[in-house]
């Protein structure tokens, strides 16, 4: 996945998003890894002898996330305006002071985290 050096490195149109992450996307964000397996680490359970499979829920969060850096003190909001009403929904995450420093917005959805538990049940 190149970096803004790579970008003008090679000459990119921009700078492309991970090919390891659009494939979590596809399979929206279920990713299992193989068991490792030590024989010479001590089990903290002495009686478990099947393997451990790690079971990750990356779907949005960080992958998908939008960031911004602050140049300067005043409130970050996260504001959400559900479709077809005029309501919203206004939080105040944080009030900068000083020179600034970043913010990063990170989501799931209900879908996401279902399809999750349910490949993990079946995992299990």
């Amino acid at each position: 996945t190149p970096d803004e050096a790579r970008v003008k490195e090679f000459n990119l149109k921009q700078m492309w998003k991970s090919p390891n992450g659009t494939i979590r996307n596809i399979l929206n964000g279920t990713v299992f890894r193989e068991p490792i397996l030590c024989k010479n680490v001590p089990r903290l359970i002495p009686g478990w002898t099947k393997p451990i499979c790690i079971g990750r829920h990356a779907f949005g969060d960080q992958y998908k996330a939008t960031d911004i850096v602050i140049k300067g003190p005043g409130k970050l909001k996260l504001v959400f305006v559900q479709e077809g009403k005029d309501e919203k929904t206004e939080l105040e995450a944080y009030k900068f002071t000083g020179a600034g420093g970043v913010a990063l917005s990170m989501y799931n959805t209900d879908e996401s985290i279902s399809a999750f538990a349910e490949a993990s049940m079946n995992t299990a």
